[in-house]
């Protein structure tokens, strides 16, 4: 069973600021951009950005610390599901019948099924082990992931962009198959033909993708030059990403059928997009609520004003100023923040009152003189 906190290097009372900065210097450090060419980096970028899209959810963290009381060997004995107890069929992974398991434990909300939990846990896709008309084993396309940066305005009020990246095609010289045309592919040795190879996890039997063919079944011969026998090539692409309004910093987009493609006719896998909001000139926010800082001078704070704020909704609105306000002063907007799922956030609007930056010797005098009237002066 994978261990997300081991993964990301926090403890497991770590708080949300402590595993976001956990993630952003290993990210940073095994982003596949940062490593090209480098497999090892990018399974490591996809073990973090699991780990971190489990944790980072509070309810996903939760269903994930209960599965993590049982353990990878705590199934073993509700109702002869270990290790070859599982009845055969469409639902049945490894030798455990993931149907008869989600029956058991319910629906994992964020998750989905206990298969769809299992396979986030133990890295193999249930319902994968599906077989072709040649005996080849039908395998789903591994999910890539990426990261993009997203106006702070657009993450606010939703809308679309374009964003540039790397994904895995298929070979177009070989059509997926990676061998050079013309040559005759032999039976892979390691896992003779089945596209998989099986090992014991705890009471669990897993099987994984076979690493000499890669769920093929199949070795090539003669390697296709254009992909170096793997089948699949590395290109950029321009994708349009819708971005709903309201969006965090950190949270995953999911493009599905965008990954790396099947082999033997499998579906796609996904692609997960990081969002990182770039920094607004003017404003920020925290939750649900936007917040900006209006400058006003030291004459519009002892007798008060009114002044017109920009909002996020790109209208002004008249702010009231009473006579007497201090710097650091804050003042709310109701409703002018951002909508999810029907609540509302505010604005909140922080004055800073700018003092003057080059005077005269006689308007620092006057200034002083005033001061002292109203008992200011030191």
């Amino acid at each position: 069973m994978k261990d997300f906190y081991q993964i990301l290097g926090v403890p497991e009372t770590a708080g949300e600021d402590e595993i976001k900065k956990a993630y952003r210097k290993l990210a940073k450090r095994y982003h596949p951009d940062a490593n090209p060419g480098n497999k090892q980096a990018e399974n490591n970028f996809k073990e973090i950005s699991g780990a971190y899209d489990v944790l980072s959810d509070k309810q996903k963290r939760s269903q994930y610390d209960q599965m993590r009381k049982y353990g990878a060997g705590g199934f073993g004995d509700f109702g002869g599901f270990g290790r070859g107890g599982a009845r055969p069929g469409a639902g049945t992974q490894g030798g455990v019948d993931f149907e008869d398991l989600s029956s058991i434990f319910g629906e994992f909300g964020g998750f989905g099924s206990f298969a769809d939990l299992f396979s986030s846990l133990f890295g193999d896709r249930p319902g994968a082990g599906m077989h072709g008309a040649q005996g080849r084993r039908v395998m789903q396309g591994e999910d890539l992931y990426s990261e993009i940066e997203v106006p702070f305005e657009t993450a606010a009020k939703g809308g679309q962009i374009t964003v540039r990246v790397n994904v895995n095609e298929q070979c177009s010289m070989c059509r997926g198959t990676g061998s050079k045309s013309g040559s005759a592919p032999k039976i892979c040795p390691e896992c003779r033909g089945r596209g998989t190879i099986s090992f014991v996890q705890g009471n669990f039997a897993v099987s994984r993708p076979c690493p000499g063919c890669l769920g093929r079944g199949q070795i090539e011969t003669v390697d296709c030059q254009n992909c170096a026998g793997k089948g699949t090539v590395r290109q950029p692409r321009e994708i349009a990403v819708t971005i709903p309004g309201g969006i965090e910093n950190g949270k995953n987009i999911r493009l599905k059928g965008l990954g790396n493609p099947g082999t033997n006719g499998g579906q796609p896998g996904d692609l997960y997009l990081r969002v990182n909001i770039t920094q607004h000139h003017f404003f920020w926010r925290e939750g649900l609520d936007i917040y900006c800082r209006v400058p006003i001078s030291i004459a519009q704070a002892v007798h008060g004003t009114k002044i017109r704020v920009r909002t996020i909704a790109d209208k002004k609105v008249e702010l009231k100023i009473p006579p007497g306000t201090r710097s650091g002063s804050r003042f709310r907007l109701r409703g002018f923040g951002l909508s999810h799922n029907g609540r509302k956030g505010d604005q909140i609007v922080e004055i800073e009152i700018k003092v003057p930056q080059k005077m005269t010797e006689e308007e620092k005098k006057m200034f002083e003189e005033m001061a002292d009237k109203i008992g200011l002066k030191k």
